[in-house]
């Protein structure tokens, strides 16, 4: 109550020293609130004191007889016993029988031994001596999407690209099939870790994911992102997804005139770059190929004998002959822009367009053998010098104006000369493809080389 009484009386010197303007008084307060505190350090302490200490003790445990556990004797163990060799029966007799005639003596003059409950570290190892030693399993790879185009494809490439992936720790490895014009992309087979990987179905590109291709050299970009692999390309998922290495192999099966695409990813930094890793890339892209030509599914499987041949084909005689006989020779790859809309919903006004579109090629294609290359796309081999070519494809273009009513929006054009460097008719396709997605994009002709 003291300390109280002297915080009031300090709160009153302050009041009159304001109202009275003497300063003194702020020395009194203050000596009073000095006071109160000394009061309250020193009731602290006193209580402090006033707590006793108390230790907690832990329970004596008594000491448990040996004789009530049947235990009379205690001798140290020989050096046979220690090796493991057996006694004699008779010696263990005898002892059996001296050990309780001297047991009531014993009991009387010594007292029984407590038991030890430490144990050695000796004897610990030896009691884990026969436990195993605790191994970590090994974190397995939880697969999200396992689909493919077809049963018999499901029932063969499946296993194989899980069997890819699981070699080089991949987080996807898919198929694609590519389809030029309009360039897209159909997801044969997915193996992925990510659910947001496409399960079928196809896609559409800006870009084609590889040009200028090999067929089975594998392609290794170590980089995704700026400066490296556009994500955007990565048109497999239906997000944008981490990753950090793409490997892509073109497999080109006889059996199909489109291009197929082995493309392995992974989100480790390093998981694509080893030589080691490219000759299994490559032979799997093998494996896959001779898979592809010997499935059932194939679209030539069925057709009957006058079916055209593939393009792959008449590609690779138009290469041979122009080598044989000397005389130059160009790809073009026409498409006509506004050609599903035109055509409406019937595979009957398909046809019909594509008559008339065929037409009218082989009318302005002068010295050039004109075939269909897919839906709305045709191929022209123009055999006329290469300084004559950009006039030439300049005509074919202005041969249909956009504002033409039958084909309105005109058409694409992109053209790849025929030249030393192209060893296979996959090569040369590829470059009048990536001219032709160029026209296709800016609207003017395109010729590459």
């Amino acid at each position: 109550m003291l300390r109280v009484l002297f915080i009031i009386l300090a709160v009153v010197s302050i009041a009159l020293a304001i109202v009275l303007g003497q300063p003194l008084l702020y020395l009194v307060a203050l000596a009073l609130l000095i006071a109160a505190g000394l009061l309250v350090t020193l009731g602290m302490r006193r209580r402090h004191k006033d707590v006793p200490e108390t230790f907690m003790q832990a329970p004596e445990q008594p000491d448990e007889d040996l004789a009530s556990l049947g235990i009379l004797d205690i001798k140290p163990r020989g050096a046979g016993a220690d090796e493991g060799e057996p006694s004699d029966e008779n010696e263990m007799a005898d002892d059996s029988v001296s050990t309780a005639a001297e047991a009531p003596s014993n009991a009387e003059e010594k007292p029984a031994p407590t038991r030890d409950r430490s144990v050695s570290p000796t004897a610990a190892q030896a009691h884990v001596a026969g436990v195993s030693k605790a191994r970590q399993r090994r974190k397995k790879a939880r697969i999200m999407v396992s689909e493919a185009s077809s049963e018999t494809k499901a029932d063969v490439l499946i296993p194989c690209l899980r069997s890819l992936r699981a070699s080089l720790d991949a987080y996807s490895v898919c198929l694609l099939r590519q389809e030029d014009v309009p360039l897209r992309y159909e997801v044969e087979v997915m193996i992925s870790q990510n659910s947001y990987a496409r399960s079928g179905g196809t896609y559409s590109s800006k870009e084609p994911m590889l040009s200028g291709h090999r067929a089975l050299v594998p392609v290794v970009y170590p980089r995704v992102g700026p400066n490296g692999f556009p994500k955007a390309k990565l048109g497999y998922y239906h997000e944008p997804i981490n990753v950090r290495q793409v490997a892509i192999v073109p497999v080109v099966p006889k059996q199909y005139d489109e291009l197929f695409l082995l493309v392995v990813d992974t989100v480790n930094e390093d998981g694509l770059e080893a030589a080691s890793v490219r000759v299994l890339l490559e032979q799997y892209a093998r494996l896959v190929t001779t898979i592809l030509d010997t499935l059932d599914t194939s679209p030539h499987a069925d057709e009957a004998p006058d079916a055209p041949r593939p393009r792959r084909e008449i590609i690779a005689d138009e290469m041979e002959q122009a080598r044989t006989l000397s005389h130059p020779l160009s790809l073009a790859l026409v498409y006509l822009n506004r050609g599903e809309a035109l055509s409406g919903d019937g595979s009957a006004d398909v046809q019909d367009l594509e008559d008339q579109f065929e037409s009218r090629l082989r009318s302005v294609a002068l010295d050039a053998r004109v075939e269909r290359f897919g839906e709305l796309t045709y191929g022209i081999f123009y055999h006329g010098s290469h300084d004559s070519l950009a006039e030439w494809a300049s005509g074919i273009k202005e041969a249909f104006p956009e504002e033409d009513g039958a084909f309105e929006g005109g058409v694409s054009v992109g053209v790849a000369p025929f030249q030393e460097r192209h060893d296979a008719a996959d090569e040369l396709r590829s470059e009048a493809t990536a001219a032709l997605q160029e026209s296709f994009q800016s609207g003017e002709c395109v010729i590459v080389g």
